[in-house]
Formats: structure tokens, C-alpha cells, sequence
């Protein structure tokens, strides 16, 4: 079953051309996953429709530093033929006009180029006519982030109490920073997790706004996930008692939201999920990568993991901290 996730697959040499289409992507709904070079795009695109989600498009560069995209743009649609492919290039009138029309692809775009032109030749949800009908009570419970912010001069107490006892609400915690509270929601589908940040929790009075950052699974590689469900079965049948668990008596909390590269993610997801600092450690799509749940003693323990154990991590792009706190200390 072909999974709804607006995706594209993107594959250029040049991180500042992945970094930036990215977030204009992400902007425009499309959750972007990137590739330096034709190899590793090619190994991204077979994990994507091993895990049932076919891109709405394939953005290829054609100067890649291990294979012409010309010729990858061959075995894409040679292994995949439903799946859209969109060549861009800075030097169209090098190329060979007989050479592009065998190709079969959707789109030549030359650069530079804005996200607007190339969102106009995706396809959305290029399987969606074949998906067989399901039973919506079937559905895996699906989360999200709503990271609200407050009026100025608002009930905190009130407001905090009508968000804390909504509907789907599983943690709704008050913190320090640009967002005053961090609540996790649970739905059977995102439809109706949306539902509940947009049409609920946005229309609370003293609610000035919500971000909304959807829970999803990191594409990773075969040899990455392996690992993670060993350590994760190890741990879980632990005698000696490890506890992932959220304990909030005598410990201090901090939300960390992690903009990351994404091509660095194979290492930079397990690394911070196995950690035993780590509570809840979630891959998210939106404006962060990554959200963290982190517990200590005090809250220089969460200041010595952050500079001890998150910078020293290649690819790790910003960090943003966001202490926990009890209503009685506001």
C-alpha cells in the first residue's frame, strides 16, 4: 500500500542547491529527501519504494560526480517506470535535444529555478487511483507536535488547562523559549491530527499559534534499522530494569529541536536514540528534523549532553532548547 507522504527524492552534488530547495519545498508541503551523488540516490530511491512511498518526483542533476544523471535517469525509469523524473542542469545547450526526448521524463528544467516552476510538474500521490479501500478504524495511530505559542497577558493556568485535557492530547508540556507549550497528539490518521491542531487547539482562547511538526519514520538504510531493532528488543527484555520512560520526580526536562543534514542521518538518528540521556527521540517533517525529550539531575547535565554528545555529531545544522517547567515556577 502506497503510503501518502508528499516526497521527493532529490539528488544534486551541491548542499547549498539540497539545503535551499529543501526548505522551499517544505514550505510548499513536499518532504525532501536528499542524495550527493547518483549511487546514494539510487539506493534512496529503492528504500523509498521499499517502504511503499513513491516519490511525487525524482529531481535529478545531471553533472553528478559518479554517474551522468542522464544515465541514472535511464535506470530510474528502467527499475521504476511510474515514478516521475525531473532533469535540471545549468547547461542546456551542451545537451543532446534527440538524447532527452528517449529519456522519456517529465520535465528539463535549466538553472537557476524556483521551487514554484518545479512543484508544477509533480505528480500527487501517483498511485492514489490503485490504493485499495481500508478500513479507517484499521489504521496505525499516527503523532504530531504542536508547538503553541501564547498570547501576551494571557491565563496561562487557564489556557495550559484546556490544552492539557483536550481530546488526543498525550504530553502537553509548559516550557521556556519561543514556544510556551509542546504538546504531543495522537489520531488515528494526520487528517485528524491536523484537524485537532487547526480546528482545536488554534481556536483556544490566548492560543497566538501552532506549529505543527508531523511524527514520521526516517528513511534509513537496511544495516541502520537492524541495529536499532536489536538494541531496541535488547533493551526492552533488560532485567536489570532500563526504563526509557518519562519520569518526571527529582529529574529536570528539556525539549531539543535539531535541524539536521539529512544525508548525515544514518548516524545521527541512532546515536541520539540510544543514548540514555534520550527519552523520546522522534524524526519529524516540517521546519525540524528532529525532536528530543531529555531528562538529568539538573539541567547542566542537559547542557553538558548537548555540548558533549549533539555538536560533536557531523551535520548537525541548529539546536534549540526547550527547558520544561512547572507551572508553580512561572
Amino acid at each position: 500500500m502506497n503510503k501518502k507522504r508528499k516526497m521527493v527524492l532529490l539528488i544534486d552534488d551541491e548542499s547549498s542547491i539540497r539545503r535551499n530547495l529543501a526548505l522551499s519545498l517544505s514550505q510548499l508541503g513536499y518532504e525532501t529527501e536528499p542524495a550527493e551523488d547518483g549511487v546514494s540516490g539510487l539506493k534512496k530511491l529503492d528504500m523509498l519504494m521499499k517502504h511503499d512511498v513513491t516519490p511525487a518526483a525524482v529531481v535529478l542533476d545531471i553533472q553528478l560526480p559518479d554517474i551522468l544523471g542522464t544515465k541514472l535517469a535511464t535506470i530510474i525509469k528502467f527499475r521504476y517506470p511510474g515514478v516521475p523524473v525531473i532533469l535540471i542542469t545549468g547547461f542546456v545547450d551542451k545537451l543532446n535535444p534527440e538524447e532527452i526526448i528517449d529519456l522519456n521524463i517529465k520535465a528539463l528544467i535549466q538553472k537557476p529555478f524556483n521551487a514554484e516552476e518545479l512543484v508544477e510538474h509533480f505528480v500527487e500521490e501517483p498511485v492514489e487511483a490503485a490504493l485499495p479501500e481500508t478500513d479507517e478504524n484499521t489504521d496505525i495511530s499516527k503523532s504530531g507536535y504542536l508547538l503553541v505559542k501564547l498570547d501576551k497577558g494571557t491565563d496561562f493556568a487557564d489556557t495550559y488547562r484546556k490544552l492539557y485535557y483536550m481530546e488526543n492530547v498525550v504530553y502537553c508540556d509548559a516550557t521556556r523559549g519561543d514556544h510556551d507549550i509542546f504538546m504531543l497528539v495522537q489520531g488515528k490518521n494526520m487528517e485528524e491530527i491536523r484537524s485537532t491542531a487547526n480546528d482545536k487547539v488554534a481556536n483556544v482562547e490566548g492560543v497566538s499559534s501552532v506549529e505543527f511538526l508531523e511524527v514520521a519514520n526516517p528513511f534509513l538504510d537496511d544495516a541502520t534499522n537492524e541495529v536499532l531493532d536489536a538494541a531496541e528488543e535488547a533493551l526492552s527484555a533488560d532485567p536489570s530494569g532500563f526504563n526509557k520512560g518519562r519520569n518526571m520526580a527529582n529529574k529536570v526536562c528539556s525539549y531539543i529541536l535539531l535541524d539536521v543534514e539529512k544525508e548525515k542521518l544514518d548516524r545521527i538518528y541512532p546515536a541520539l536514540k540510544l543514548d540514555d540521556n534520550v527519552i523520546f527521540c522522534d524524526y519529524t517533517t516540517g521546519n525540524h528534523n528532529i525532536v528530543l525529550f531529555v531528562q538529568g539531575s539538573f539541567y547542566t547535565d542537559i547542557d553538558n549532553f548537548v555540548e558533549e554528545k549533539i555538536l560533536p555529531l557531523e551535520g548537525i545544522l541548529k539546536i534549540k532548547k526547550f527547558p520544561v517547567v512547572n507551572l508553580f515556577e512561572m
